[in-house]
This record gives structure tokens, sequence and C-alpha cells, in this order.
């Protein structure tokens, strides 16, 4: 999955795969839930591998858009 393609507004635990996917492992209604599932995968790990994020908007790169600045 595209990070562009996760729910919007949500607290979701996360694998990053090659070429910039993720693996959406979890989603959750609070923070400290996605953090306490995320540090439970990570335990042991020499390093942290799962992620705990909130995605707020749409990353503009993946929806093809531009800034355009226009001067009179």
């Amino acid at each position: 999955m595209r990070v562009g393609d996760l729910p919007l507004d949500t607290w979701v635990v996360i694998e990053p795969l090659a070429g910039g996917e993720v693996n959406l492992l979890s989603t959750h209604a609070t923070q400290r839930q996605a953090e306490a599932e995320r540090d439970h995968r990570n335990l042991g790990l020499d390093t942290p591998r799962y992620s705990a994020v909130r995605a707020l908007a749409p990353a503009a790169g993946a929806q093809g858009c531009g800034a355009v600045l226009m001067h009179k």
C-alpha cells in the first residue's frame, strides 16, 4: 500500500516495505493504543521496524499536485 492510501485521521501501525510502500498492520482509535501495539511489535528487535502514525491529509505528491504561484 502507498503511504498516500492510508486511512485519514486514524491511528495506524505500519511496517515499511521496499519502494516507499507500507504494510498496514492495524488501525486504532487512539494514539496510546497504536503506540502500545508498535512498542509490542518492536520489542526485542535490534532496530525498531514498526511505526505508529496518523495521516491527516493526502500527500500532495501522491495526488500529482503541484503548487503554482501567480503574480500580477
